[in-house]
């Protein structure tokens, strides 16, 4: 068994008993962003149910906001289960989770397929059929975020645990996702804004550099899957009872409620 293995093994342990996020990376493997991905790849299918697909990924750290709160300088991805895909207006039960937070992102669905493993920012649209406003939902498992390693976040599969879609409006005819308001609400307070240009500059940079990502590890999107392509806004860790809704310009908004 390999050291990726071995951590990815503990790291499923700890999800299971619903334990902190208290593990390290072994010695001289924290800045190991490759490590973390091999960890990550082991992981996947020992946290997936029989059967279970990979429904999509999701794409963090992409804005300055939300690698500031890490202390990390460069995007991560992780993936989402099928069993974890939810449609708005969802409900979600906070039992399921040690710390459960929700970003607001914007989420494309993937068309076609991405010849060659890359794509340039200005054509990843043309490979993508539906675009929502959409929650990520996030695990942090309660972690010491001034101990965190970014090998270790890559590794325990970025925190995804999940993905809330909203309505879907057609690709077609959609020239950009830049400069588009994001307005995030709390039981009907807004309480914080962002800008999508927050996210690489562009959603579109996001969707080309996770295609480009895959390729190097051998992987890649498949038609149907969906991409949460950042969180427009920092994460918000929820309570139970609470309702959220983000609004993104030009786009339905996502709902959900924390149980």
């Amino acid at each position: 068994m390999t050291d990726a293995q071995t951590f990815a093994k503990a790291i499923a342990e700890r999800h299971r008993n619903r334990e902190r996020f208290t593990l390290e990376a072994p010695p001289g493997r924290a800045g190991d962003m490759a490590f973390g991905y091999d960890v990550q790849d082991a992981l996947v299918p020992l946290l997936a149910q029989p059967g279970e697909a990979v429904a999509g990924y999701k794409i963090g750290l992409t804005t300055p906001r939300m690698q500031q709160m890490c202390a990390i300088d460069e995007p991560i991805v992780g993936a989402v289960l099928s069993r974890r895909m939810h449609v708005s207006p969802a409900r979600v039960a906070m039992g399921g989770y040690v710390r459960l937070g929700v970003e607001s992102e914007i989420a494309v669905r993937i068309g076609a397929s991405f010849l060659g493993g890359q794509v340039a920012p200005e054509q990843a649209l043309d490979h993508v059929d539906a675009i929502c406003a959409a929650f990520e939902l996030v695990d942090d498992s309660g972690a010491d975020y001034g101990r965190l390693a970014a090998a270790t976040l890559v590794a325990d599969n970025a925190w995804n645990a999940g993905l809330v879609t909203g309505p879907t409006i057609a690709a077609a005819g959609i020239a950009s996702l830049k400069d588009r308001k994001g307005v995030l609400f709390c039981d009907g307070e807004e309480i914080d804004t962002g800008s999508s240009s927050d996210v690489l500059g562009d959603p579109a940079n996001a969707l080309s550099w996770v295609v480009r990502h895959l390729a190097r590890r051998g992987q890649a999107l498949q038609p149907g899957q969906w991409v949460s392509t950042g969180s427009i806004v920092p994460t918000k860790f929820v309570a139970s009872g609470q309702s959220y809704r983000f609004e993104v310009e030009g786009l339905p908004p996502v709902e959900v409620t924390i149980a």
